[in-house]
């Protein structure tokens, strides 16, 4: 039992709101107040000397002098009740805490009594653990703020990602909202490197995640200090502005185009490419995610008009996008259903009008709409990855057709042209397919002819080349289809396993009124020739272009002047009017 002069020796009073006013001066949220909470302790005990040591170091002190410092360092493994300091003799009071932690309080002449060194020992215990919670609680604040930032910014450039670019772009929209737009609209720039994947393929994955940390600085330093830069996801970047001006903006695209077209060293390594930049205006009405979406759309637009340049959202962009998804779930429909049929267009010999072969194309024969134009749809199904099973039911339909029609017409050894997109060329399951329909038809593969547009061919000549191989090894026939408007050199061409080179429609729509059209045309021919290839003239549509391709030597054409797309039973028609014309020749 406590006597009642130990209660009240030195008149403080022992009660839990004192305990509580003390630590009151501690705050979690900020450490450096333990000072605060040891210099309370000292005046509520009358004591001008208070200390808190760590590790052989004073963390905080009161009424102390370096001197008196390194002596209390000495003594402390001792711990004294009595230290003669610089000023005079202490009555001293030390509190052992966990590790190497120790609370002392000193004060003139008059000991601690109990009921002070029960405070003593209940204070030491409660900063003990304020500290911990305290560092446990930075603890978890530095890491969850640096979980935040890993999942707020992109780890290879620094700049915001996607989600931190939609919750400021959503911040300052709102903003914009609130002030009913005095503080002026927001442009939204999209920015896509152009054949981003060229640099990956030719340099590595190193050198081109070099050059987007140096896209990254150029974009910081076309844009003024208030404007958001943030990485979308691999090349593609996004650019909040509050200048929405035509002009202003304009001039910033003109910027980063210039910056990032500017010739790069990586490494050891000179690059240089161009960007396409997409620009949405926001209109008060639009999400942050619309307008991603928007600028997203414009960007392709950019590129469509050839790269390197800058286009802005307008509504008509919104309604295209709209109907080619419908068109796009449509289409996956109209497979399903197999509305999905070939029809043919004749090859014919130029000389004696014989027909050499068939082309087959793709129709789309909808229950509402009628036939649908191939123009409308297979946009969409190359961009949906869809044209891969149109490839593949076209190649099957055909092979089928041009295999009953030989036994109907066996007289007549027809070739048939298959077009094969660029994703159906590369497919590693396309040569199986092949393989497979000419196996099920019984169609020769020596008539079968695939073509490929010269256009997919500079994309990836390697890949390409690859593919072609394994399509002769089947012993089928290889044509490169539009000739002459992917610029395809003549080492590529002489690499290329092909027989057949149809020279693209844009420059037969000139011959006989443009010069330059026949010189190029002239010019395909020969080369043909003179690599012991066959061309073939495609949309041949008047008479005068008929004339001056027979002047020039080309031995074969297509189009409409000569025969038209015919569905598989009008087409068998033809070959069966035409067995009988030849039989009776005969």
């Amino acid at each position: 039992m406590r006597s009642e002069s130990e209660h009240t020796s030195t008149g403080i009073p022992w009660s839990l709101r004192a305990h509580a006013a003390i630590l009151a001066a501690f705050s979690i949220e900020d450490p450096s107040t333990t000072n605060e909470v040891v210099d309370q302790l000292a005046l509520a005990l009358k004591a001008d000397v208070a200390a808190l040591i760590t590790n052989q170091s004073f963390r905080c002190s009161v009424g102390l002098s370096a001197e008196d410092q390194a002596l209390l360092l000495r003594v402390a493994a001792d711990r004294p009740t009595e230290v003669r300091l610089a000023t005079g003799l202490r009555q001293v009071h030390w509190c052992l805490l966990s590790g190497l932690d120790v609370l002392l309080i000193a004060r003139y002449q008059t000991p601690f009594d109990l009921q002070e060194r029960w405070l003593l020992e209940a204070m030491a215990q409660s900063l003990q653990l304020c500290a911990q919670v305290s560092k446990s609680m930075l603890a978890e604040r530095s890491a969850t703020r640096a979980a935040m930032d890993q999942s707020s910014y992109d780890l290879l450039t620094g700049l915001p990602n996607r989600s931190r670019v939609l919750s400021q772009l959503a911040l300052s929209l709102e903003s914009n909202l609130r002030s009913g737009g005095s503080k002026g609209s927001l442009a939204v720039l999209f920015i896509d490197i152009d054949r981003f994947k060229l640099i990956n393929d030719a340099h590595g994955h190193t050198t081109g995640d070099r050059f987007l940390i140096t896209v990254a600085k150029c974009l910081r330093q076309c844009v003024r200090s208030g404007d958001l830069v943030g990485r979308l996801s691999g090349d593609e970047f996004i650019i909040v502005s509050s200048s929405s001006s035509q002009e202003s903006v304009q001039a910033l695209g003109a910027r980063i185009i210039d910056l990032i077209g500017r010739p790069m060293t990586i490494g050891s390594k000179l690059l240089s490419h161009s960007a396409s930049i997409g620009v949405a205006i926001a209109n008060g009405r639009d999400t942050a995610e619309v307008l991603i979406e928007n600028a997203d759309m414009a960007m392709y637009k950019a590129k469509a008009s050839g790269r390197g340049c800058l286009a802005y959202f307008d509504q008509q962009m919104r309604n295209t996008a709209l109907k080619a998804a419908t068109l796009e779930q449509d289409l996956r429909r109209a497979l399903a259903a197999g509305e999905i049929t070939s029809y043919y267009q004749p090859i014919f010999d130029v000389h004696d009008h014989r027909i050499l072969g068939f082309e087959s194309l793709a129709r789309w024969q909808h229950p509402m709409h009628g036939l649908i134009s191939p123009s409308e749809f297979i946009p969409v199904a190359e961009e949906s990855g869809l044209i891969v099973q149109i490839d593949s039911i076209v190649l099957q339909q055909a092979c089928k057709h041009m295999a009953r029609w030989h036994a109907v017409c066996p007289d007549q050894k027809l070739g048939l042209s298959v077009n094969l997109s660029v994703r159906s060329l590369l497919d590693p399951g396309t040569p199986k397919q092949i393989a497979m329909a000419l196996f099920e038809s019984n169609f020769p593969a020596d008539r079968l002819y695939i073509e490929i547009t010269e256009t997919m061919l500079i994309e990836d000549v390697d890949a390409t080349l690859r593919a072609f191989r394994q399509i002769k090894a089947l012993g089928a026939n290889l044509a490169i289809d539009d000739f002459g408007s992917g610029y395809t050199s003549m080492r590529y061409l002489k690499r290329l396993p092909v027989e057949v080179l149809k020279i693209d429609k844009s420059f037969i729509e000139g011959l006989g009124s443009n010069q330059e059209d026949e010189v190029i045309v002239k010019a395909v021919i020969s080369m043909a020739k003179a690599l012991g290839l066959h061309a073939i003239a495609e949309g041949v549509e008047r008479q005068e272009q008929l004339d001056v391709l027979r002047k020039l030597g080309c031995d074969y054409i297509q189009g409409y002047l000569v025969g038209r797309p015919l569905n598989a039973p009008n087409t068998l028609a033809l070959i069966q009017s035409r067995s009988e014309m030849l039989a009776d020749c005969v």
